[in-house]
């Protein structure tokens, strides 16, 4: 594999069709803010929408350190340890958009990113429901009672440079769960709050993340099979044990065919393409992905492959810049 970035993920998701085997690739995308440059960020205060500090808002700000420290992308600068220097100096990160104390601190701990937060919506909300009753045949009479639970929570977010207190990004981050359940002839037994408000702040958590850091994602490739083509299968079983350099030799090796019809050609130089995006061989593989259009020009299929290929050269090239 030509890129540290891109990784295989090790099974085939499904058989569409005679004709079509769509695989897993794992892919790491860009953070959503480019943090280069910025090697230091502590989580600041997160406060509930009326101002003050709650549970959960503690709870957010545990969960976004632990986070941050498992990622090893970032020195995380250890509250306690920040409270106590800025007392020290008479600064307080409630009051660190100030660009005088902004200033202030930035000479103290140096270039850093400072996350601070608010707790817009907090709330579970629970619904119950009755069916219709059932009378059957020995005359007994049955009811199906309904409890629906939903967990709402956001949070604003917003990242500032601790020296020029710009603000580098402002992002609400939401996430709601549901649970239900049901009982005859009597209500279910009760909705586990608890697991669906963490639920809610790990997936909060995770779009944290992923706007500071780098992530990755499982995209679906689909690979073109054809009878005329079983290099194309000997191809895709080598990607599956990660023997890239094989896979791409087997699907170069159906692309060189001769006398082919345009049809069957195509498929193979999109197979080849295809393997090359997700190899981070863009050129070539838009090389190979145009030879595919141009064999089937009314070929919607093809276009949005060249599209996908240039799409991911772009977030390639973002997630380069981020980690030089």
């Amino acid at each position: 594999m030509k890129t540290r970035h891109l990784v295989f993920f090790i099974f085939c998701l499904l058989v569409i069709s005679c004709s079509t085997t769509s695989m897993l690739m794992t892919v790491t995308r860009p953070a959503e803010v480019n943090l280069k440059g910025y090697e230091k960020i502590a989580i600041g205060d997160i406060i509930n929408a009326d101002g003050t500090k709650g549970s959960h808002a503690r709870d957010i700000e545990d969960e976004f350190t632990t986070a941050l420290l498992n990622s090893n992308i970032f020195e995380v600068l250890d509250r306690q340890h920040l409270d106590s220097v800025m007392s020290e100096h008479e600064l307080s990160l409630t009051g660190i958009i100030d660009e005088t104390t902004s200033a202030e601190l930035g000479k103290i701990i140096g270039a850093g990113v400072l996350v601070f937060g608010r707790v817009q919506g907090d709330k579970y909300d629970e619904e119950t429901s009755k069916a219709d009753p059932t009378t059957y045949k020995d005359g007994s009479v049955h009811q199906t009672h309904y409890r629906k639970g939903t967990y709402n929570l956001s949070v604003n977010i917003k990242l500032i440079d601790i020296v020029t207190s710009r603000i580098l990004a402002s992002k609400t981050l939401s996430e709601a769960y549901v649970s239900t359940k049901s009982a005859d002839n009597k209500w279910p037994e009760s909705i586990d709050v608890d697991r669906l408000y963490s639920l809610c702040i790990k997936s909060v958590s995770g779009q944290f993340m992923r706007l500071v850091a780098p992530y990755d994602v499982e995209v679906k490739c689909s690979f073109q099979t054809d009878k005329l083509l079983p290099e194309v299968d000997a191809a895709i079983t080598q990607l599956k044990i990660g023997e890239w350099e094989e896979g791409l030799r087997l699907f170069q090796q159906a692309a060189d065919k001769k006398d082919l019809e345009p049809k069957i050609s195509a498929k193979a130089y999109y197979n080849l393409g295809l393997a090359q995006t997700y190899n981070g061989m863009y050129d070539e593989s838009l090389q190979n992905l145009k030879k595919a259009f141009s064999l089937m020009p009314k070929s919607k299929f093809y276009m949005e492959a060249i599209n996908t290929c240039k799409a991911e050269k772009e977030k390639a090239d973002k997630l380069k810049e981020q980690l030089e």
